[in-house]
């Protein structure tokens, strides 16, 4: 009888399997769409630095040079006059704009618009206005503060063989600087395509 019991069991087990597996009477079935999105393929190319000279003349001073006073001729034995001392690279200009004039190019396969920014990384030391500071290597007092950064063609819609080719116009504050080599500035050259 056990044998029965177990087979009728076994037999109720593989009825009801199957049941469970067969399509169930409340399904329910839905498509959904798929969307990729390939980002564009944009490539950037700059410098690794940007070394600008800051002449007498962007700082507005204007006697570089002069005739020896009171004696403008020489036979070959007068002296020159060495008082009183000039004033080397004095000016009255606290601000400078320096112009580079290619910064960057982007070219791009998307035929999608692209906009570059540049835009200084801050250095400042810690309690003081964000900003970034160019220091005199040899006079650690010395400072230039890249004050503004102005982006000239920025914008367009480059090709995979016709770049956008832009620069920048950087404004410094030059009122605590020396002459000299001043370094520390950094600058983020970014491109991004629009979708």
């Amino acid at each position: 009888m056990n044998k029965k019991i177990l087979g009728i069991i076994a037999a109720g087990a593989a009825a009801l399997s199957s049941a469970i597996f067969t399509a169930p009477a409340n399904a329910v079935q839905q498509d959904v769409n798929v969307e990729v999105t390939i980002q564009p393929g944009i490539y950037l190319r700059t410098f690794e630095n940007v070394k600008l000279q800051i002449t007498q003349g962007d700082l507005g001073a204007t006697q570089e040079k002069d005739f020896n006073p009171g004696a403008p001729d020489t036979d070959g034995t007068t002296k020159l006059t060495l008082t009183p001392r000039p004033a080397i690279g004095s000016g009255t200009q606290t601000t400078v704009t320096k112009k580079v004039d290619e910064l960057f190019a982007v070219w791009s396969n998307s035929g999608k618009p692209v906009n570059v920014t540049v835009t200084p990384v801050a250095n400042s030391a810690a309690g003081l206005p964000k900003a970034t500071v160019l220091t005199n290597t040899a006079d650690p007092g010395s400072e230039i503060v890249l004050t503004n950064v102005t982006v000239n063609n920025g914008t367009g819609t480059p090709t995979a063989s016709v770049p956008i080719v832009g620069g920048v116009d950087l404004e410094f504050d030059v009122s605590a600087a020396s002459a000299g080599v001043h370094t520390g500035g950094k600058l983020t050259v970014e491109a991004l395509a629009q979708l």
